[in-house]
């Protein structure tokens, strides 16, 4: 509770925050979770949003549906399953929004790649996501092998393909496994978010353990045909 507080007054975004300001836009009406699990930031969004929850494993779908998380699901493997078939079962023509909340590390890098190309062939606007800051260990947790981490990630990676890089979490510095303070020092958390709010990691994202990196698959849209005054508004224009 002290920690959610900390957050609050030192004003740290997190995914759940770049998801609302995505759907403020009025442009998203339908949102594919991949990797959902069985909870899902997007809850928060329901019912103005319709969602869909794809996963690979079961049990995760059918906890899920339990708690009515999502508005339909697709099990699927994302590697495997042609995009086409997984827009035909979720009986969209493409996604406004596609998400990969905690997803990407748990792939090995390689087949990353892919699942972001995969990602564009889903959505006709926006891809969201968030992952560690580099490389975090994480084993098996649970028993559960796909819960260990497989790749890490860094902010310049996501900038050379077209997306806007964020820093969520605190930071990398006072932070470890699972994101739990790396030291058991009473009210470590609420020091990491003042540090945080210091080096400012929403807006350098270097700094923060988790990122959140967000990508319009549309692209810019032109601006030379535009008044000069208004092309330097567009420059200044605070990003997500």
């Amino acid at each position: 509770m002290i920690a959610e507080i900390a957050a609050r007054v030192f004003r740290i975004r997190n995914a759940t925050d770049y998801t609302r300001k995505l759907v403020d836009r009025g442009e998203v009406r339908t949102a594919l979770d991949i990797g959902c699990g069985p909870n899902s930031n997007l809850r928060h969004f329901r019912p103005g949003l319709r969602t869909v929850g794809l996963d690979g494993f079961a049990g995760a779908i059918e906890e899920s549906r339990r708690k009515g998380v999502h508005d339909d699901y697709v099990l699927a493997d994302i590697l495997h399953t042609d995009p086409k078939e997984i827009l035909s079962r979720a009986g969209v023509e493409k996604f406004d929004l596609v998400t990969l909340y905690s997803v990407l590390e748990h792939f090995p890098k390689r087949q990353g790649w892919e699942v972001l190309e995969r990602c564009e062939e889903l959505t006709s606007k926006y891809i969201l996501l968030e992952t560690p800051n580099g490389f975090v260990e994480q084993g098996p947790e649970f028993g559960n092998e796909l819960q260990r981490h497989r790749s890490g990630w860094f902010p310049w990676e996501f900038e050379g393909l077209g997306y806007q890089v964020r820093g969520t979490t605190g930071t990398r510095y006072l932070r470890g496994y699972t994101a739990e303070p790396k030291f058991n020092i009473k009210g470590t958390i609420s020091v990491d978010y003042a540090i945080s709010w210091l080096l400012r990691v929403n807006d350098h994202p270097r700094h923060a353990f988790n990122l959140v990196a967000i990508k319009d698959v549309r692209g810019a849209p032109a601006r030379l045909h535009l008044p000069k005054k208004e092309r330097f508004r567009l420059a200044r224009e605070v990003r997500l």
